[in-house]
């Protein structure tokens, strides 16, 4: 099952090649992956662009990584990252590689930047390695498969492996969140016909993961109810409702007259979050 799920097992060519000496440490310095919280809607599917900062590996397949659902199996590199920023740390020899836009000119798995390539970056500014840190090499990787609403949702694990002189590995993982999109619509804020009452309606769906229908109706949901005094005022949490088995809600706040509303869902591990457009009462 998980084999049918594999976004990618490839080796991409790294962005940044600089010649690293032969006694150079195999390390894995970073995993990102853009985007970062990826949701996929009912009708579009999403790219993933992951990019690996590694030193000491070698050849065209120096890196490689794996895409597949589930947890990983051991601790994120990122989790290790913040443990050691807690303990002392030595002098920096050189920055960290600086965030980089995404690029105009996509790099193929196994593929290296050429010359004009390589020149048209260095114009940009994209992905160069600072002078003092030419053993580290940024590997990009596209994968062909794209994220849509019929892949699991939950915690998807990027398994990233560095080959080193001798047959040496380090293998680091990362990890996101896949989520389906969600709808707050038919929103309305009105007088509940008595003083300090407002009654706020509509309705929650989510992404069909069957593709039955684009959006169904979500129910049992927590809904924050919203509200402000003006533009210049902070939110306040007013109230709170929950859908029923068609998705809808409906609810009396009292208390606070005219002002902005809106409605907010927190989303959970599988469904994205959404927000209302704010609607003014004039008192």
């Amino acid at each position: 099952m998980i084999k049918s799920l594999l976004l990618v097992s490839l080796a991409a060519g790294p962005l940044t090649m600089p010649a690293s000496p032969p006694e150079a440490e195999l390390a894995i310095r970073s995993i990102t992956v853009r985007p970062e919280e990826p949701v996929v809607g009912a009708y579009d599917s999403i790219r993933l662009v992951i990019d690996v900062v590694a030193k000491g590996a070698r050849g065209k397949d120096g890196v490689s990584v794996k895409v597949e659902p589930g947890a990983p199996p051991g601790t994120v590199l990122a989790d290790k990252v913040t443990d050691e920023a807690t303990e002392p740390q030595p002098p920096a020899l050189a920055p960290s590689l600086p965030a980089a836009p995404e690029p105009s000119v996509e790099v193929t798995p196994g593929a290296e930047l050429g010359a004009a390539r390589r020149a048209l970056w260095d114009a940009m500014g994209i992905l160069q390695a600072p002078r003092a840190s030419e053993d580290w090499a940024t590997w990009r990787f596209l994968p062909d498969k794209r994220l849509n609403r019929y892949y699991p949702t939950g915690t998807w694990t990027i398994t990233a492996t560095a080959k080193g002189a001798h047959g040496a590995t380090v293998t680091e993982y990362a990890s996101f969140q896949l989520r389906r999109a969600t709808r707050l619509t038919s929103v309305t804020a009105e007088e509940a016909g008595r003083s300090g009452a407002v009654r706020l309606s509509g309705s929650l769906r989510r992404v069909d993961p069957r593709g039955y229908t684009g959006y169904g109706p979500f129910a049992k949901q927590s809904l924050e109810i919203l509200w402000r005094l003006d533009e210049s005022s902070p939110w306040q949490k007013a109230g709170q409702a929950t859908t029923d088995a068609s998705g809808a809600f409906e609810t009396t706040v009292t208390g606070r007259t005219g002002g902005l509303w809106r409605v907010r869902y927190l989303g959970t591990g599988h469904y994205a979050p959404d927000l209302s457009k704010s609607q003014q009462i004039t008192q």
